[in-house]
């Protein structure tokens, strides 16, 4: 019979080879089993944008598309513009001058509709003939503008009842020459799709295009419902004339947001405004980055962007003075802006009202001051985005 192994060495190495081999199992069933994974954060979502114009009297799809560099197709599509006015043919006759066409809803030729023109986009009506009306049939109209050839620029649309446009304008000019090529009979159709909609007014959503927020795009018809949280800017260009307090006024912003959002920082402020029997003046002082400078150019007019009436340059620390009238009170209203050498405003419109009796609380030296910080800035024909909550 063979002795038992009764070692040190024999007798500890069989349950450590055990715990070992235990272990080794124990990882090797660790590494083998499926593990959880942890999803990486997803993108909190950019907010959706969308940009918009509201329709002023005189404004056609086509300068407007121009505004923002797309195209009228977009323009109509994002917007379900379905009222077009379209012209078809444009030739020389010398018998007249006139206009006609068809009106059409969805389509089919419709009576009773009113085609008016006028010699401006959206102002005072010339004439109206109605569609199917004086022995016409079919959704036809026709206008005479005149016997023989005349020359002119008409624009042409459909109004409502209430003497609202209904549908796009169609411009055509007219020449004094009846040769070849030159216009004096005009085809114009009109396809009405939605005889309830109205453009003057109207809130347009710009695409995107082009527009700092180009990466979003805007659905074509018909439009989605705005989502949650979506934040609506309005697009504006500034038209000569118009003030920021009247823009603000316009997309119910207020003045401060219309400034920060745009960067407008070359501020007008109306320090005070006094009574002085001596003379009717304006004053102040010129700065530049919160500094007095020289040489910059202060106009007024008697309308906001309007002819120039007088400048005056800045001079010894900033200085400025308009003297509307040396010998007592006059009564008037007053624009004040900073221009550049080219005779573009680059600061905001400081406006003035002055009384005819030099009573207290009445204004007659007015001391306005500018805070020029971006000399390159320009106002008129600037593109605002105007962001609202509504």
């Amino acid at each position: 019979m063979i002795a038992a192994d009764i070692s040190p060495a024999r007798s500890t190495w069989r349950p450590q080879r055990a715990s070992l081999a235990t272990l080794f199992i124990l990882l090797l069933s660790l590494v083998m089993v499926p593990q959880p994974v942890t999803a990486a954060p997803a993108e909190r979502p950019t907010p959706l944008q969308t940009y918009v114009h509201i329709i002023r009297p005189g404004e056609s799809l086509v300068n407007i598309a121009a505004l923002y560099g797309i195209s009228v197709d977009d323009l109509r599509a994002s917007n379900n513009l379905g009222n077009r006015a379209q012209l078809v043919s444009c030739t020389s006759n010398a018998d007249s001058t006139q206009a006609k066409g068809t009106v059409r809803v969805n389509g089919q030729p419709a009576n009773g509709f009113r085609v008016v023109f006028s010699w401006s986009p959206d102002e005072t009506v010339v004439a109206m003939a109605v569609s199917g009306g004086g022995g016409q049939e079919g959704g036809q109209f026709s206008h005479i503008l005149g016997g023989g050839a005349r020359e002119g620029n008409w624009w042409f649309w459909i109004e409502n009842s209430a003497g609202i446009r209904i549908s796009e304008m169609a411009h055509v000019h007219t020449d004094k020459d009846a040769h070849e090529g030159k216009c004096q009979r005009a085809v114009i159709d009109f396809d009405i799709q939605d005889p309830s909609q109205t453009y003057v007014g109207r809130r347009l959503q710009i695409p995107l295009v082009g527009l700092p927020v180009a990466t979003q795009t805007v659905a074509a018809k018909p439009l989605p419902q705005k989502p949650a949280g979506t934040k609506i800017v309005y697009g504006h260009v500034v038209r000569s004339g118009e003030t920021l307090a009247s823009i603000a006024e316009a997309y119910g912003a207020s003045l401060h947001d219309l400034r920060t959002t745009n960067n407008l920082v070359n501020r007008a402020n109306l320090v005070r405004c006094g009574a002085n029997a001596g003379s009717t003046r304006a004053l102040g002082t010129v700065r530049l980055n919160g500094h007095p400078v020289d040489d910059y150019r202060v106009a007024f007019s008697w309308q906001p962007d309007g002819d120039v009436v007088a400048r005056k340059s800045s001079s010894e620390g900033g200085q400025y003075t308009h003297i509307l009238q040396a010998s007592g009170p006059r009564e008037g209203h007053w624009w004040f802006w900073v221009e550049n050498t080219d005779g573009h405003r680059i600061s905001e419109m400081a406006y003035v009202r002055t009384d005819k009796n030099p009573h207290a609380g009445g204004c007659q030296q007015a001391v306005i001051d500018f805070d020029i910080q971006d000399p390159h800035l320009t106002y008129v024909g600037r593109k605002l985005h105007i962001p609202s909550a509504g």
